[in-house]
């Protein structure tokens, strides 16, 4: 991973946006980076994970959002941490429980936004264009609802039971094993898996 202040550059290795956003505070080998610290930085890894656009972070990026952008940001914080530990407890039975009070939070996130049907370009279904609600960016209260969306279609389309935690020692990314046999053990080999692999064979040794 490329490097900068020490920090690395932002993980998107969990298959999924929602878990990419339980990533973006994350222990990579034992040392916790914060990629969320401000609500400039929220904007940049919003639009590096594809959940804003580079005109919407331009409109927020202005003076005057400054103050709100840094609240929204800690509001974006304490869900995040929420929604971690709600992935942690449901991961491990493999199912959502329909009465469990991430649903409805996630239900009053999502009413809060603006929303709007729109056709958008689309590579999936044969046409090259698709129709979708989009939550609208109109201030930096606006960011929440979009994110809770990415949280929601995670908690309705993806299979838990391939959802992971990385085995590496002291690493705590999320992923999503999309691998043909579903044995993914590490975040990435570079981060993990070639150390992992290290200790074992000098282990063996």
């Amino acid at each position: 991973m490329a490097m900068t202040d020490a920090r690395p550059a932002a993980f998107f290795i969990g298959d999924n946006t929602a878990l990419d956003f339980i990533n973006s505070k994350a222990a990579p080998r034992s040392t916790e980076f914060e990629w969320l610290a401000s609500g400039a930085e929220t904007l940049d890894w919003l639009v590096e994970a594809g959940l804003l656009t580079d005109v919407e972070k331009s409109a927020l990026k202005q003076p005057k959002h400054r103050a709100a952008l840094n609240l929204a940001a800690e509001d974006i914080r304490a869900f995040r941490e929420d929604f971690r530990s709600f992935v942690s407890s449901v991961v491990e039975d493999a199912e959502v429980p329909a009465d469990h009070q991430m649903i409805a939070k996630l239900n009053r996130l999502m009413r809060r936004g603006k929303q709007s049907p729109r056709l958008v370009p689309s590579e999936f279904n044969g046409r090259g264009i698709e129709l979708k609600v989009i939550h609208d960016i109109q201030s930096a209260d606006d960011l929440l609802p979009r994110i809770a969306k990415a949280c929601a279609e995670f908690i309705a389309k993806a299979d838990l039971r391939h959802v992971r935690r990385c085995e590496g020692s002291g690493c705590t990314l999320f992923f999503l094993d999309v691998s043909k046999n579903h044995k993914r053990r590490w975040c990435s080999m570079e981060v993990c898996g070639n150390r992992a692999k290290a200790a074992a064979y000098r282990k063996r040794s």
